[in-house]
C-alpha cells in the first residue's frame, strides 16, 4: 500500500483503499469500530463507504458484524491479465506435479515489488509450500524478482545474482523470503500488452532446486511460445 498523500479531492479513494488493504491483511473479519480506530476515520463516514463497498459485493459483513472482503473483487481481479492466467496454467500444473513444488508467474508491480498473479500448488507431493496469489515481496529479493531483473537489459546496478541468473539462463534462491524454501525462477518474455513476468517453482527441499531447474526452463520456454503464438513477440 502507498503512503505517499493522495491528490487533492481524491480523499474518499485513498480511503476506501485503505480500508480494502486492510481488510485483505486481516482475513478473519474486522469490526466498524476496529476500523475507525485502526485506521483513524470517521465512522459514520466509513459506514457510509463500507455500505457502498456492500452493495457492489466488494465488502461483506459476517453474523458478528465483521467486515470481509468480497467476491466482487474475485470478478474484477479475474479480468487482470487474463490471458496470462489462461494460458500459464496448464503449463504451471504440469511444472507443479513434476516438481512437487509450487508453480507460479511473477510480475513488477513497482520498481521495488513483484507479486505472485498465479499460483498451483501439486497434486502429488507429500509436502509443499502453500501460498496464496496476490503474495509480495521485493524485486531484489527471491528468485522471482531476481529472475524479472535478469531479463531486463544489463545495467551497472545489475546485482551478482542478477548477472548469476543472465548466465545461467534461471535464478536460484534459499531462504530468502520463506524459511527453508528454495526458488527457481525463469524471465518470460511477454507480448507487449502483458506485463513483464517470470515462472518459478518454489520447493521446500534445496537440494531438488538443482534438479528442478531444467524442467522450470523447459516450461518457461514452452509458456513463451504459447505467448508469441497468442500474441506477437514484444
Amino acid at each position: 500500500m502507498l503512503d505517499s498523500a493522495p491528490p487533492a479531492g481524491a480523499q474518499t479513494i485513498d480511503r476506501g483503499l485503505r480500508v480494502l488493504w486492510y481488510l485483505a491483511e486481516h482475513p478473519w473479519g474486522v469490526t466498524l469500530a476496529s476500523l475507525s480506530r485502526d485506521l483513524g476515520m470517521n465512522r459514520t463516514a466509513l459506514h457510509r463507504l463500507m455500505e457502498t463497498f456492500r452493495a457492489h459485493d466488494i465488502v461483506r459483513r459476517d453474523e458478528n458484524k465483521c467486515f470481509h472482503l468480497s467476491y466482487g473483487l474475485v470478478q474484477l481481479a479475474s479480468h487482470v491479465d487474463s490471458d496470462l492466467h489462461r494460458i500459464a496454467y496448464p503449463v504451471l500444473a504440469e511444472l507443479a506435479d513434476a516438481t512437487g513444488g509450487t508453480a507460479h508467474i511473477m510480475v513488477p508491480v513497482s520498481d521495488n515489488e513483484v507479486q505472485a498473479i498465479a499460483v498451483v500448488e501439486p497434486r502429488n507431493a507429500a509436502v509443499h509450500l502453500s501460498f496464496r496469489t496476490g503474495h509480495r515481496h521485493q524485486i531484489d529479493r527471491g528468485s522471482g524478482g531476481i529472475a524479472i531483473l535478469a531479463g531486463r537489459p544489463p545495467s551497472e546496478d545489475d546485482s551478482e545474482e542478477v548477472r548469476e541468473a543472465r548466465r545461467l539462463g534461471y535464478a536460484l534462491s534459499f531462504e530468502q523470503i520463506i524459511p527453508g524454501v528454495a526458488g527457481v525462477s525463469v524471465p518470460v518474455p511477454t507480448p507487449s500488452k502483458m506485463p513483464e513476468a517470470c515462472l518459478g517453482i518454489s520447493l521446500v527441499d534445496r537440494n531438488a532446486a538443482d534438479r528442478a531447474a531444467p524442467l522450470v526452463v523447459k516450461a518457461a520456454e514452452e509458456l513463451r511460445s504459447l505467448l508469441l503464438v497468442h500474441g506477437g513477440q514484444r
